[in-house]
């Protein structure tokens, strides 16, 4: 029974976004942009239904947000245990050919936090070098004390540019590559005030599972 609740498409990707903070229904479907907002919305009622989630009001509007229940927050350790489970044991390359510049952006939206040494606001331009003109540009815009992403430009005054490729910028922020050396080999270029640019790696942060070393490439699982 618990496979056939859990085991559906995308139903672990949602869980991962609600564990993660996410409670409107816009800011889970940006987690999992992939997804279909009609099969969304029919996994949120599914997960409602069972006793995963609970569908609250806001006070403040007309719109509706989700809560994990008891029973959903529980669930916590297994979807965290399958992402450090692919981060210690899946290969690196094969997980770089399907990946999602929406997905990673999101993630470090989410996991990146502002704090006193930066201005408010202050504004980040990810210029990605390897991917659709379309989807080469990002702008983190941390404001009293919360970290926006956007994909069009407001006409921002940008603080730091990033220029990378979203390869590069993925292994850098899943951990599998150092932060500075790839500053120093020029493959991550960082222009703006040294005041912010030395501090870099400090604001922009890691992935949540980037702890967690790989295993020797001998034992890792291959897809």
């Amino acid at each position: 029974m618990s496979s056939e609740f859990l085991c559906n498409r995308w139903t672990l990707l949602v869980l991962r976004e609600l564990l993660l903070g996410s409670t409107s229904f816009n800011d889970i479907g940006r987690g999992v942009p992939r997804m279909s907002r009609t099969l969304l919305s029919s996994r949120l009622k599914e997960l409602v239904e069972i006793g995963i989630l609970a569908k609250q009001k806001s006070r403040k509007s007309t719109s509706s947000h989700y809560e994990l229940t008891e029973s959903g927050r529980a669930l916590g350790p297994v979807v965290m245990s399958l992402a450090g489970w692919g981060q210690q044991w899946l290969e690196v390359e094969p997980s770089l050919k399907n990946f999602d510049t929406d997905v990673l952006m999101w993630d470090i939206r989410r996991n990146t936090k502002p704090f006193d040494e930066l201005p408010d606001p202050f504004i980040v331009h990810f210029c990605l070098t390897d991917v659709p003109e379309n989807e080469s540009d990002y702008w983190l815009v941390f404001e009293k004390g919360h970290v926006d992403l956007c994909h069009i430009d407001e006409s921002f005054k940008v603080d730091v540019e990033l220029v990378v490729s979203v390869r590069k910028l993925t292994k850098v922020w899943m951990g599998w590559e150092d932060f500075s050396t790839a500053v120093a080999d020029g493959s991550l270029v960082l222009q703006g005030p040294q005041q912010y640019t030395d501090i870099a790696e400090k604001w922009l942060g890691h992935s949540s599972v980037a702890h967690i070393k790989k295993h020797p490439p001998e034992r890792r699982v291959n897809y």
